[in-house]
């Protein structure tokens, strides 16, 4: 069996979005409303986290299939926890975001954030994150409560299926190109196309600076 490891490379964002924390830090705010600085700060933080998770996961994945002289468990359970990390933070920056569009105080960056709706941030995927970050937390509590059941999963795991080699006789191709927890899978490259916009919107957001004579937001680039 040969193995196919599919899992896109995002390139993107390698530094994170220091120029938002290097405004933030030196040069003002985003809003005089400390909820929406709040929903801002928390977003660009959990996206950058979901990120370093994801590259990570994807590292230990290619390190467990090429170590060819011993089983790496470790290096798959380590992409496994990787992976959980990166789709919690996935959800809750979804949140943030789904929230700071519609804050009642119709900030400068919240309208402009209205003028086109990402596809992160629809009901559809929002919804698949919140049932896979469910479905993560009721096997936890299932292994701690003692209902897991003999041969049960509990854990993501990255899958995917298995096909005929098209040249060589009785050989197959195996390919991880997805994770699974019960009865939900998710792709990894519905995962890194996801995460990539929101990278994209992170820096949009990064984008919007304090007015330094008004002390109010505007959109406009330094």
């Amino acid at each position: 069996m040969y193995i196919s490891i599919e899992v896109p490379e995002i390139c993107e964002y390698p530094q994170g979005f220091p120029k938002y924390w290097l405004k933030s830090m030196f040069i003002g705010t985003v809003s005089q409303n400390y909820q929406v600085n709040a929903l801002v700060g928390t977003y660009i933080r959990l996206v950058e986290a979901a990120l370093v998770e994801y590259q990570l996961g994807t590292s230990m994945l290619q390190k467990f299939w090429g170590t060819h002289t011993s089983i790496n468990l470790r290096a798959m359970y380590r992409s496994i926890s990787h992976f959980e990390s990166c789709l919690l933070d996935m959800h809750r920056a979804i949140n943030c975001y789904r929230r700071l569009r519609r804050h009642k105080d119709q900030h400068p960056l919240c309208l402009a954030l209205n003028i086109e709706k990402p596809s992160f941030a629809a009901d559809p995927v929002a919804d698949q994150l919140r049932l896979i970050r469910n479905e993560i937390y009721h096997l936890d509590e299932a292994v701690i409560d003692g209902r897991v059941q003999e041969g049960q999963p509990f854990a993501l795991k990255p899958d995917g299926p298995e096909t005929p080699h098209p040249i060589e006789l009785n050989q197959t191709i195996k390919s991880i190109d997805r994770l699974i927890i019960g009865q939900r899978e998710l792709l990894f490259s519905s995962l890194a196309e996801w995460l990539t916009e929101m990278g994209r919107y992170a820096e949009k957001i990064a984008d919007f600076g304090p007015d330094r004579k008004a002390g109010s937001a505007t959109s406009g680039t330094d």
